[in-house]
């Protein structure tokens, strides 16, 4: 008491806090402190412990463990206008983090970063267009005889990259580290590869040359990994596993983005041209969280083959990944949710026409009835137009007799 009392002029040399990055390689978190972001007057470290803890627990899999996410938020600035001004980056993460603060639920708050989309491929010459009102668009370059003469570039040379680690770097001064940064979403290598090649070019390659596809998709392995280690050394807190996902403080591997492969290509596709490299990242990173959008009903089986993979996302409704409709019916949905934790989430394509306006009447009518006929083990549910109470009765009601 005397020494915390009266020797406040420098650390003591007893009292210990790990960093964030200290404390993820014993799978913790570091100690958070008090700080206020924006018009959060002395934001409450014990909120943003308990919204950890509960993630966590979802991500580790424990006994029913279940949590209520808002995700999406608004944001004043366009994409470009964020990319080429980081005051008004820096706003845009302010107000995301007030807002998620405001919401409730238990999403813990986090510092946004940019999508990865393009970072990858733009080692292997592809040109990288931001838009006005858009996300990052890529264009080819390579052909497939191309391909054996690539030499890819270091990724100092990435220049959309760079403009990543300039943020990180800027945000880090000046929003601070209490927080987890958002990290990277990254590409597999097989949806890097359709940006390489353009998609039509890459399936044809798997038929005429496949050889050269897997040539290819073994240098994007290898630079995705270059990119992405020093992505999370530079960070000081992290955020695992990263954009598409809730994020937490412990290290529980990163988030892949794996739309391309998994609405693409047969099963028997997958598992020669996607599969081995997922997993390759997989034990790299000693967990992966894939992401894709669309109907991937028909390789949900192949996500379960990938090693190390610890949850799932997917965009429910008619519109996109079609949920079963009676309990314990023979599909990939139900053996999945025995295996991995479930993130579901929806927007108007995946509600279809019927809901697309009504996301409410959606849950009520759709998405719930088929949950309490099949309810994941693990379960990140969005609250729809974060409307947090509902939410938190509907998985209240999900797993009361469980």
């Amino acid at each position: 008491m005397f020494s915390k009392f009266f020797d406040n002029k420098g650390p003591l040399s007893h009292h210990i806090h790990h960093g964030y990055r200290i404390a993820a390689h014993a799978g913790e978190a570091g100690k958070p402190k008090m700080y206020s972001y924006g018009d959060i007057n002395m934001f409450n470290e014990n909120e943003q412990q308990r919204r950890e803890e509960t993630l966590s627990a979802v991500y580790e899999r424990k006994t029913n463990a279940s949590a209520a996410v808002a995700f999406y938020f608004n944001q004043p600035y366009s994409y470009k206008e964020t990319l080429t001004d980081f005051e008004k980056m820096e706003n845009g993460s302010r107000l995301i983090i007030d807002e998620m603060y405001k919401s409730g639920g238990d999403n813990p708050m986090f510092v946004n970063t940019f999508c990865s989309i393009g970072m990858v491929a733009e080692a292997f010459g592809c040109e990288i267009e931001i838009p006005e009102e858009k996300m990052p668009w890529v264009h080819r370059v390579v052909k497939t005889e191309d391909v054996y003469s690539i030499v890819p570039k270091k990724i100092s040379q990435l220049a959309y990259y760079k403009r990543q680690r300039e943020w990180v770097d800027y945000a880090q001064r000046k929003i601070g580290v209490d927080l987890p940064y958002w990290s990277l979403d990254i590409q597999s290598p097989f949806s890097v590869a359709a940006q390489v090649l353009g998609t039509e070019e890459l399936l044809i390659a798997c038929y005429d040359d496949p050889a050269a596809v897997h040539h290819l998709l073994r240098m994007i392995t290898d630079v995705t990994i270059d990119l992405h280690d020093d992505h999370m050394r530079q960070m000081e807190h992290p955020g695992y596993p990263g954009r598409n996902f809730p994020s937490i403080s412990k290290n529980i591997g990163i988030c892949i983005a794996d739309d391309t492969p998994l609405i693409m290509l047969s099963g028997d596709m997958y598992r020669e041209f996607a599969l081995p490299y997922n997993s390759e990242l997989g034990r790299h990173y000693g967990g992966v969280h894939i992401h894709s959008c669309g109907a991937y009903m028909n390789n949900m089986d192949r996500v379960l083959e990938i090693e190390n993979v610890r949850s799932v996302q997917l965009h429910a409704g008619p519109g996109e990944y079609v949920l079963p409709e009676k309990a314990g019916e023979d599909c990939a949905f139900v053996r999945a949710m025995q295996k991995a934790a479930m993130f579901i989430d929806t927007n108007a394509i995946s509600r279809s026409d019927r809901w697309a306006k009504r996301p409410i009447a959606f849950y009520e009518e759709y998405l719930l009835p088929r949950l309490r006929q099949n309810t994941p083990k693990w379960l990140m549910l969005e609250a729809p137009e974060n409307e947090m109470k509902l939410a938190e009765q509907w998985l209240s009601g999900l797993y009361a007799k469980k």
